[in-house]
């Protein structure tokens, strides 16, 4: 018997989406503030918006713990309508 197992990554669901007017500007304003922040020597660090703000934020502090979004809540709903992707748990 012959089996094909095909692994899709769920990230990929997201990224195939199209950006929005939104997504766009964010990531254009990102993209600036981090070749700003390159051009002024800065490394090891992200760029963020944070209370309406961008700021740099070290690689470490970035990582230091991970946050988890419940599947269930209201947040995540939104992000699966916004995005207009399906529910990505399995019909049981």
């Amino acid at each position: 018997m012959q089996l094909f197992l095909r692994y899709i990554d769920p990230s990929y669901i997201v990224r195939s989406v199209p950006a929005n007017v939104d997504d766009r500007l964010y990531c254009a304003t990102l993209g600036q503030n981090a070749v700003h922040a390159a051009l002024t020597g800065r490394t090891a660090m992200m760029v963020s918006r944070w209370n309406g703000r961008y700021v740099h934020v070290p690689i470490k502090a970035a990582v230091k713990r991970r946050k988890q979004v419940n599947i269930k809540s209201g947040l995540w709903q939104s992000v699966l309508e916004s995005t207009g992707q399906s529910s990505l748990k399995n019909p049981s």
